[in-house]
């Protein structure tokens, strides 16, 4: 909006400056020829003062003031021949009833009276040049016939009033070449114009678009960095979830489950004291033993479930492989592992997500797929890390697991987790089975391989 205003106010002030220089340059001009005709008048009367002197001498010398008919005609022959501008430049008598004396250009109005001629506007055009005579002299404007063009055209008339002989003595320039070169500025005035709107307008719109591109570029870079920052404190919320799981799997593994096993030692010590006095083992020490062995492991499996220690001890391979025998056993599912060893290539983000990839897609397995075999494989091939997990169970529709609510929420969470690696989480079941398949760019953990290699060469 404001880069139009902009072009219409300039465009605007441009046309009104423009407009002015060309009044200014047309009263220049008609100035010009102003001068011209009193220059031009002033010569022809001057030519014929001594015509005047010669009447008074030889002519009436009781009548001074009268002029001398035989000496009129040879001015008024004078006037007829003083020619200038080619044919179009001319002088033209009138008497004061308007009787032509002089008109070297149209002769047949000669000896007629032109007092009521009127002009094409009902001007008497005549009677305001001789009014103007008498006035002293003055200008007036109208149309008259231009005998070199042959057509009628807009003439500047000059007038002055002769004492002497009783004449109003007249001429006049044709304006039509004033107006011409007008209208060439006025056309060139309006060319420069329309290129300077053109300018104008490009740079109007080409800053719109500059601009809209700009908006587009910052609203993407907010976006995106928008997006990061989600993305990053996405992570930090898994990172923060993940170290208190680790938390509070070590105070199991560390605490609830020694103290367990100290009371374990203890039934088992008050069993053989028994054993030596020959005394049965009662009943009640007989449960406990075994609820207590129940309650161990399964405070070892929730401990395990929340963060393997094996994950942190031996990597990522050996806690898969563990995941897995577990998994086999509880399940009665056929798997096998096929890995690299990768303990020290990636860093406890990437280990952690891979981890939890595997432990949700057998839980699922377990849960729903009635699978006989499942193929975990983990490889470094074209600068990916690949994680496959693959079943031969009864499969699932996707797309209805995904429209539902507070289904599908387990997987979604590990594509994002795999996602904030820069990573590709994609699943593809059918009847015949469901792959899982993670692909993480190898770029997305080089810098903690190198990291962590220069820390073990500096050991």
């Amino acid at each position: 909006m404001t880069s139009f205003i902009i072009y219409y106010l300039v465009t605007s002030q441009y046309r009104e400056l423009s407009d002015m220089n060309v009044q200014t340059l047309e009263s220049f001009l008609i100035a010009q020829k102003e001068q011209e005709l009193k220059n031009y008048t002033s010569i022809a009367l001057s030519s014929v003062e001594h015509m005047y002197k010669l009447a008074k001498q030889t002519g009436q010398p009781n009548q001074p003031n009268q002029p001398n008919k035989t000496h009129q005609a040879a001015v008024a022959d004078i006037f007829e021949n003083m020619l200038y501008n080619a044919d179009d430049g001319y002088f033209f008598i009138y008497d004061n009833k308007g009787v032509a004396i002089v008109h070297p250009k149209e002769p047949n109005r000669v000896g007629e009276s032109w007092w009521e001629l009127e002009g094409e506007n009902g001007d008497k055009i005549i009677q305001i040049l001789i009014e103007n005579a008498h006035a002293g002299g003055g200008f007036y404007r109208y149309k008259w016939y231009k005998p070199s063009e042959k057509f009628k055209a807009d003439k500047l008339g000059y007038s002055v009033y002769s004492e002497e002989w009783e004449w109003m003595l007249g001429t006049g320039v044709y304006l039509d070449d004033v107006y011409a070169q007008l209208d060439n500025l006025h056309q060139e005035i309006d060319n420069h114009i329309n290129y300077t709107k053109q300018i104008i307008l490009i740079v109007a719109l080409s800053s719109i678009f500059f601009i809209f591109l700009f908006g587009i570029a910052m609203n993407l870079n907010h976006k995106k960095k928008a997006e990061e920052k989600i993305s990053e404190l996405g992570q930090r919320v898994i990172d923060v979830q993940e170290e208190e799981n680790r938390h509070i799997s070590r105070e199991l593994h560390d605490g609830i489950i020694q103290t367990l096993i100290s009371i374990k030692y203890s039934l088992e010590a008050t069993a053989l004291f028994l054993l030596k006095n020959k005394q049965d083992k009662p009943a009640p020490l007989i449960q406990a033993e075994e609820s207590l062995g129940f309650v161990i492991q399964e405070v070892r499996r929730i401990s395990h479930h929340m963060h393997p220690q094996i994950l942190d001890e031996l990597g990522l391979s050996s806690a898969i492989e563990s995941l897995a025998i577990d998994f086999s056993k509880q399940s009665d599912v056929q798997i096998n592992v096929t890995k690299p060893i990768l303990r020290k290539l990636l860093p406890d983000f990437i280990n952690t997500t891979l981890y939890r990839v595997v432990q949700e897609s057998l839980t699922n397995i377990k849960k729903h797929a009635k699978a006989n075999h499942v193929l975990i494989d983990i490889a470094i091939q074209d600068s990916w890390l690949t994680l496959t997990i693959k079943d031969d169970g009864l499969g699932f529709d996707i797309n209805a697991i995904s429209q539902k609510d507070n289904h599908g929420i387990g997987l979604r969470n590990l594509a994002e987790r795999v996602e904030h690696h820069s990573g590709k989480f994609n699943i593809i079941s059918s009847e015949q089975g469901t792959e899982i398949t993670v692909n993480i760019p190898i770029s997305s953990f080089t810098k903690h391989f190198h990291h962590t290699t220069k820390k073990s060469e500096l050991k």
